[in-house]
């Protein structure tokens, strides 16, 4: 399919004015996501790296930093939930594993919620935010060592 052939999806952000996306990009969130039930609908936009953003098709105000787990090293190792009906992962699929940010005053205090990951089926684009059960795993992970941080560096 050409891009002149794809179907596009047009909406309004507060922070970026309007956007338009090819609609095969849309990660659809069965369920919403923690705190945010009724949101289903979003996409990925570039940022510098390693963040981009997750936004929202449907509420022009509602966006997430995130970035990818894998930002996180070997350490950060959990079973995908493969089998979960909401978003039909398969051992053979491909999924993306994204943490959300959480920038605070201080460079060096901004954090990462390792506990709750957005897991998404590269396969069927279909997403679900899964909350780890393990107590090595925070919701307030600093995403910069102290020695970075204090650069101004990041991973």
């Amino acid at each position: 399919m050409t891009d002149q052939n794809k179907k596009m999806i047009t909406f309004q952000t507060t922070r970026f004015g309007e956007f338009s996306v090819a609609e095969e990009t849309l990660i659809v969130f069965p369920g919403g996501v923690v705190g945010f039930p009724g949101e289903e609908r979003f996409v990925i936009l570039e940022h510098k790296q390693p963040f981009c953003w997750l936004h929202s098709v449907d509420n022009p105000s509602l966006a997430f930093v995130v970035v990818e787990g894998g930002e996180f090293g070997q350490h950060y190792d959990f079973n995908l939930p493969v089998g979960d009906p909401r978003i039909d992962l398969k051992m053979e699929d491909e999924a993306a594993v994204l943490v959300i940010v959480t920038f605070r005053n201080a460079p060096g205090t901004t954090t990462v919620n390792l506990k709750a990951p957005l897991v998404i089926n590269l396969r069927n684009r279909k997403g679900i935010q899964v909350i780890l059960d393990d107590p090595k795993f925070s919701t307030r992970t600093p995403l910069w060592s102290p020695k970075e941080s204090d650069s101004g560096e990041n991973k």
